[in-house]
């Protein structure tokens, strides 16, 4: 087996690239041909990607956060070239979702020797993203959270907590399936998988592989059902809110009255049309 690794040594507050020599260790282990590649500058994990499959590795794996993991499977979607994940990044909410290990060492296992499965992969304007997308609240605190030094969940929590209650609602208009509706929203998110990251379900149902993705519509309650809410998305019962509004789609169009999103917690400018798809079994990825 050829194997590409590209690790973001940055991720897991610097921990990560501490990961290159048990990769190392593992590769000889297992008789496996290995190139590693350290991520510097945004676009590198795409183009090592892409690289890997023009010289023909049979498996490139991934070490570091969403946001690495997002660049990676940018480069190999649509290639049948499969997709290892060690998750060492603030939220790690893809690999949660997938039920991957969690300790790095025992993900780098199965990424190197488990079974690869066809997974859907969707777009916002022509941007990929893996796991979730949001436009409203959870777009503007991904914003302040990529300008902050500190990263972690207590940091991201703090910055819920000082946005939240202040936070505006924001009007949208969606159409999809055939139905156009009108929202002052909290926040929209577009669910591939079941959540966030950092344990945070905000859409239990969702499933990677199913051909359908589910648009959570979400409307600011009142303090205590907000406080509610936030315990229900913790213990995976937020299904039951009254302040949710669901449709499974695989094509929606949603005018937003900001410009902002983010995908897979990486912020993006996006303008006032977003246009969302769900491409199915575009990805292979071990699991």
């Amino acid at each position: 087996m050829k194997a590409v690794v590209v690790i973001n040594p940055r991720s897991g507050k610097g921990k990560a690239g501490s990961m290159r020599e048990p990769v190392e260790q593992l590769a000889r282990q297992l008789g496996a041909g290995l190139h590693v590649h350290m991520v510097q500058h945004p676009g590198d994990g795409t183009r090592f990607a892409q690289q890997a499959v023009a010289n023909g590795a049979d498996r490139v794996i991934t070490i570091g956060g969403d946001g690495t993991l997002n660049a990676v499977a940018a480069g190999l979607e649509g290639t049948g070239v499969p997709l290892g994940i060690v998750p060492m990044g603030s939220g790690n909410g893809y690999a949660r979702s997938l039920g991957l290990p969690r300790d790095p060492e025992a993900a780098l296992q199965l990424a190197f020797t488990g079974t690869a499965r066809q997974m859907d992969v969707c777009y916002l304007n022509d941007r990929l993203f893996l796991g979730t997308a949001g436009i409203g609240f959870d777009a503007r605190v991904a914003w302040e959270f990529d300008q902050t030094q500190g990263r972690g969940m207590w940091n991201y929590a703090k910055l819920i907590i000082k946005h939240v209650l202040g936070a505006k609602p924001m009007r949208t208009v969606t159409k999809a399936n055939n139905l156009t509706r009108e929202d002052h929203v909290l926040m929209l998110v577009f669910c591939n998988t079941r959540e966030f990251g950092n344990g945070a379900v905000i859409s239990p149902g969702s499933r990677p592989d199913d051909g359908l993705a589910e648009l959570r519509i979400v409307a600011k309650p009142p303090l205590l059902p907000m406080l509610t809410a936030f315990v229900r998305m913790y213990t995976g019962r937020i299904d039951g809110s009254p302040y949710i509004t669901n449709i499974a789609t695989d094509r929606a169009t949603v005018h937003q009255a900001g410009t902002i999103a983010h995908l897979d917690g990486e912020p993006a400018e996006v303008g006032h049309e977003v246009v969302f798809r769900l491409e199915p079994k575009r990805l292979w990825v071990v699991g």
